[in-house]
């Protein structure tokens, strides 16, 4: 009788975490640990959707209020409906900036660009995406790399530094 009871007590704390996930967060001791699989998180900010993560794993830290994830995939999602998207190998969040750091194989891609680099750093106060390691730009009609580069998300502008080079395809690209 007593291991029935304590199945359907179990059960039901299950159907209550189930339906409302923080919950289980709420129950965790402080100062606890927490490794995760299959994770997705999503910042909000005055009511409009700014990013969303997807990770294969998560462990989070109460101590340093830092979140490390493996196979990162964010959508940041931009005023004008655009979405731009990044993956890397993994990545950090800190949990009460919502900075971000995401290093390992890293692609940024839009509709018609593609970054490749190995470190992206993103401040989620700014909107700003920037790399101080080797970047690769890639468009429809240009391949261009520089030392380092600045994506701001609210202007939709890049900048890119040191050692600019590249090739652009079409000469009709470049109009003024």
């Amino acid at each position: 009788m007593l291991l029935a009871a304590l199945l359907v007590r179990g059960y039901l704390k299950y159907l209550e975490f189930r339906e409302t996930p923080a919950k289980l967060l709420e129950a965790i001791p402080e100062g606890t640990n927490i490794v995760l699989g299959k994770v997705r998180h999503t910042a909000v900010r005055e009511g409009k959707k700014e990013w969303t993560l997807e990770a294969s794993s998560a462990q989070y830290s109460e101590n340093t209020r830092e979140a490390v994830f493996k196979d990162v995939k964010v959508t940041f999602y931009i005023d004008n409906g655009g979405r731009v998207y990044l993956e890397g190998e993994q990545g950090k969040i800190n949990t009460a900036s919502n900075d971000m750091q995401v290093s390992g194989s890293v692609r940024v891609e839009n509709d018609d660009n593609t970054f490749l680099t190995e470190t992206i750093e993103y401040a989620h106060k700014t909107r700003l995406i920037t790399s101080q390691t080797p970047v690769r730009i890639v468009g429809r009609n240009f391949d261009l790399r520089a030392n380092s580069m600045q994506v701001d998300l609210g202007s939709e502008k890049a900048i890119f530094a040191g050692d600019v080079e590249g090739h652009i395809n079409d000469v009709n690209l470049l109009q003024m």
